[in-house]
């Protein structure tokens, strides 16, 4: 199977040599002479090779300078107690995170560096550190060229710089909410694998104005590297199981304030036979797997799939086959959805980041229906996410007085979902329900504290294929920060 893995590692191995006497003494206990009072852990970084965006990228460029950890959730960049568990500071490390060298799945392919002395206890709080854009000076080879260290480079393009945030500099954050568990648990005397899972495409923004921004959304977790993975081979049930390439499947576990809602937790794209595997995952919970494609051949008439819903699949399951069916008879295209997002802060007109999901319901065999997120072909990261801007394009409609907007388009399958249940070891899939097919849209704005109507969704919308269909309600968010 071709190397599909997402994620930015950590592999941290502690081995100690009579720890707990260590402990005993730092606690105030009696430990024997010869027991050594340090500790002798090693943390050695490395990172693999994320799965998706080759079609719109060459190549996606970050500048590592330090990675850190804190056993304390509330500490900020300046508090003590700081673990360096590597530093490149004195020579920052650009790596190319869509062409990181592999030869299988859920290898380890680029270190960054080791250390060691690392105590146990509980991490709540990881940061990765980049270097900034305007920084003096950088890696002795630059491939972003002048005003930037970071960048992306679009398919057949020249690189752009990738814009940071502040938070580049403090450490980009991964608190205990984005921790499974709550907290990397590293014990004396035994060691952790443990994953940051950095998905580079997914966290590439394309600004109104045409820049791109780095909107990370990071997520860690102790993970079993020969164990914790999850894949599959999606085909065409109609066609001899036929393998489909550029397949979108979706990881999703319900809302953690909505649990009737599935949100993202991971996604890729399929391989040239119908492959994908998502490596190492944090979570021992079952995953919810969407998956629909929309193929166009050179030459040949162009395809698109209904989505297919596999409930309930535990990690480290294998879904081969996992079967796609075409929505018709010769050529078919997707359904666009449209519609318009505002943003405004309690002065004005304000930027928001917008994510924007297309929900259709399913039901499993056991359990209660939910509206499962749908896969955005030609979407940069799944769900998209889009910047609200002064100046929208496409321009009408305009931004209501006192906001700024995003016109959007949102191109999904004009079909019901074919659903299947994990159950026992297999899983049956039903035939999709026949027309009318029915989407919600849901809208979230990280910091934006209301939004009309609440929560932001527009029901109802009925598609068809190779129609558009207007959404119809503006998603206005307000106390945006």
């Amino acid at each position: 199977m071709s190397e599909r893995c997402s994620s930015f590692r950590l592999v941290a191995v502690a081995i100690t040599a009579a720890v707990m006497a260590g402990l005993m003494a730092s606690c105030g206990g009696g430990m024997s002479s010869n027991s050594p009072a340090s500790m002798t852990g090693t943390i050695t970084t490395t990172m693999s090779d994320p799965p998706s965006c080759t079609l719109e990228f060459d190549a996606v460029y970050v500048t590592v300078t330090k990675v850190t950890a804190h056993i304390s959730a509330t500490a900020d960049e300046n508090s003590s107690g700081w673990v360096t568990l590597v530093d490149l500071t004195g020579s920052p490390m650009q790596i190319d995170l869509l062409h990181l060298p592999g030869t299988g799945a859920c290898v380890l392919n680029k270190t960054l560096g080791s250390t060691t002395g690392l105590p146990p206890g509980r991490y709540q709080q990881i940061r990765l550190y980049l270097l900034a854009n305007n920084a003096a000076s950088g890696p002795s080879s630059n491939v972003c060229g002048a005003g930037a260290f970071n960048c992306v480079v679009p398919k057949g393009g020249a690189p752009q710089p990738l814009l940071l945030s502040s938070e580049a500099q403090t450490g980009l954050k991964v608190p205990p909410g984005q921790i499974a568990g709550g907290a990397i648990n590293l014990q004396a005397g035994q060691s952790a694998d443990i994953d940051i899972h950095f998905d580079a495409c997914s966290s590439i923004l394309r600004q109104g104005d045409g820049q791109y921004r780095l909107r990370p959304t990071l997520q860690a977790g102790v993970v079993s590297v020969d164990h914790n993975s999850l894949s599959g081979k999606v085909v065409d049930g109609s066609n001899s199981n036929a393998p489909i390439e550029g397949a979108v499947v979706l990881l999703e576990q319900p809302d953690s304030s909505d649990a009737t809602i599935d949100r993202v937790q991971r996604s890729t794209t399929t391989a040239s036979d119908g492959t994908f595997i998502f490596c190492p995952i944090e979570s021992d919970n079952p995953f919810d797997v969407v998956v629909s494609a929309f193929v166009s051949p050179l030459g040949g008439n162009p395809t698109t799939y209904n989505p297919t819903v596999a409930f309930h699949v535990p990690v480290g399951t294998d879904l081969n086959p996992l079967p796609l069916v075409p929505e018709g008879t010769g050529a078919t295209t997707p359904a666009t959805i449209t519609g318009q997002v505002t943003s405004a802060g309690s002065g004005g007109p304000l930027e928001a980041d917008v994510t924007l999901s297309a929900l259709q319901q399913a039901t499993p065999t056991t359990g209660s229906t939910m509206s499962v997120t749908v896969p955005i072909f030609g979407a940069l990261m799944q769900p998209p996410t889009f910047t609200t801007t002064a100046t929208p394009d496409p321009s009408t409609p305009v931004c209501p007085g006192g906001t700024l907007c995003y016109n959007y388009t949102l191109m999904v399958p004009a079909s019901n979902p074919k659903v299947g249940t994990f159950n026992n070891g297999a899983i049956t899939y039903g035939d999709p329900a026949v027309p009318p097919v029915n989407y919600s849209v849901n809208a979230t704005a990280q910091g934006c504290t209301a939004s009309t109507p609440s929560p932001a969704t527009v029901g109802s919308i009925t598609v068809t294929p190779g129609n558009g269909t207007a959404a119809g309600t503006v998603l206005a968010f307000s106390g945006c920060p």
